[in-house]
């Protein structure tokens, strides 16, 4: 069985850009790992606020990255946790390298819908997606 996943939002033309290369390097809207050190990432709770409040205002399509933590333990790269980093003032985890398109890294990429009220998340039940940040953590 999987291990607890985090969720990264995307540009799908970002998404796809990246694949050619085999490696995600986009941190959020319009900034790069290089600029940041991390990947933005989120948990199932703080979803809805990121889609609001980061990507609200956003035209084009958006995918939804399912990142296993266990393979990026694998490949030497930290998941450190923000306190009051996230939109919705909850802490935010932040991915301290580039994703690789391997499958196992990110065993799921899933299309993020709209509808008159905004951005609408697919359903993730199936998916084992870390629902708030782990315990101790502010």
């Amino acid at each position: 069985m999987a291990g607890e996943r985090l969720l990264h939002v995307a540009f799908s033309d970002d998404w796809e850009a990246c694949e050619r290369f085999g490696e995600y390097d986009v941190a959020t809207r319009s900034t790069l790992f290089d600029d940041t050190g991390y990947l933005h990432a989120t948990t199932a709770e703080g979803l809805p606020a990121v889609l609001r409040e980061v990507y609200g205002d956003a035209s084009e399509p958006l995918v939804l990255a399912v990142i296993d933590e266990a393979a990026l333990a694998d490949q030497g790269i930290t998941v450190r946790w923000e306190a009051g980093a996230g939109p919705d003032g909850s802490a935010a985890p932040r991915i301290e390298g580039t994703l690789q398109m391997d499958g196992v890294t990110v065993p799921a990429v899933l299309p993020v819908g709209r509808d008159a009220g905004g951005w609408v998340a697919p359903d993730l039940d199936a998916w084992h997606v870390r629902r708030t940040p782990p315990p101790g953590v502010g």
